[in-house]
């Protein structure tokens, strides 16, 4: 027997005599986890390909949601029979699922602002200082249960001005940008509400100009006065009861993966990214333009994602239920869904989220 082997022989004899086994690979699991398209992939394909998830005993089955319910809306229903664990989509599920019904509870936040931009038309920027110069402005805000609707009414609301203070230019402009191009061109657009990819594809026609950039996190606090909670980690709570382990293993995966992307290029995660992250139909000519785009895309994601601190603030979470609980929606299927959440009377900021299991996450994984 080699040196090595006899130490490594005394060091085993030795914690079996002192009553330590050595320590057992975790039991393994599987987890059925539905990320929202696009960008929502981004934390559990690089959990995949940095080995996270295979170091942590989980099996993860990625789930498309519109494969087992009419509209995503209605996820987590999901959730609550059983055909999911988990999924990472927008907090306000977890407040319209309450609301409805089907509870969810956030346990980890991915990011900590809503990627808003609300842009004012060059032709009048000089008349737009801030959102109290919005009343009586046509304003491209997507449709009347949208985010980008209800936080644009909720800043004019910080600035003093009342409900119905602006015309909403029809909502299919806001995902049209030749329709809204010509729309800001002809004065009949005056502000715009935009998310990623829509917003860098608007300001490169030099037609608007960003007033409230909420795609960073000082940027959302100067515009709402808090922090906003987006995507989420979330599960029903009875899962949550059940697997207390299981969520700790998941969390714990979360934050290493967050705490990966927090210090590292966008170019780097890309590097990490399994083939899958990709799409597979890419020719080989246009594979260095398409690369070079999801690189971008990250990049820009970064901007708004959670850095340092994955836990649902109490602050950002009552804020948030302010909002949604304020808001009328409109009368398409989920505005009233959303409209039939914000009347029961169900919703209290405290039951939205459990801190528990990311605080123990970052103290194992802290931040460096």
């Amino acid at each position: 027997m080699t040196t090595h082997g006899r130490l490594f022989a005394l060091a085993l004899a030795a914690g079996v005599l002192l009553g330590r086994a050595p320590a057992a690979a975790p039991a393994k699991f599987t987890i059925r986890l539905a990320p929202m398209p696009g960008i929502g992939h981004l934390v559990p394909e690089l959990a995949l390909g940095l080995g996270y998830f295979r170091q942590a005993g989980i099996r993860v089955k990625l789930i498309n949601v519109m494969n087992y319910v009419s509209d995503d809306f209605y996820s987590t229903e999901l959730l609550n029979n059983g055909t999911i664990d988990a999924e990472i989509c927008w907090y306000q599920r977890v407040v319209f699922g309450i609301g409805n019904g089907q509870p969810a509870r956030a346990v980890l936040l991915i990011d900590d602002t809503p990627h808003l931009t609300i842009s004012v038309a060059n032709r009048v920027r000089g008349q737009i200082h801030s959102a109290a110069d919005f009343k009586g402005r046509t304003i491209a805000d997507s449709a009347g249960f949208s985010t980008k609707h209800y936080l644009t009414d909720f800043i004019m609301a910080r600035a003093g001005l009342p409900p119905g203070s602006y015309t909403p230019a029809p909502a299919a402009l806001s995902a049209n940008l030749p329709q809204l191009i010509a729309a800001i061109k002809a004065g009949k657009v005056d502000v715009v509400s935009s998310m990623e990819p829509m917003t860098s594809r608007l300001l490169a026609t030099k037609l608007v100009t960003p007033l409230y950039d909420l795609r960073t996190a000082a940027g959302t606090r100067a515009a709402l006065g808090d922090v906003w909670p987006a995507r989420s980690l979330y599960l029903a709570p009875s899962y949550i009861a059940a697997h207390p382990a299981r969520v700790q293993r998941l969390v714990d995966v979360f934050v290493r993966t967050m705490r990966y992307i927090n210090t590292h290029t966008a170019q780097q995660i890309v590097a990490k990214m399994p083939a899958g992250y990709f799409a597979p139909d890419v020719s080989n000519d246009l594979w260095a333009s398409y690369k070079k785009a999801k690189t971008e895309e990250i990049a820009q994601a970064k901007l708004g994602l959670t850095d340092g601190d994955y836990s649902i603030p109490p602050s950002a979470a009552r804020l948030a239920v302010e909002v949604l609980l304020r808001t009328p929606f409109d009368d398409s299927p989920e505005g009233k869904y959303r409209r039939t959440a914000v009347r029961s009377g169900k919703i209290r900021p405290q039951i939205t989220y459990d801190d528990r299991f990311v605080e123990k996450a970052m103290r194992l994984y802290p931040r460096h």
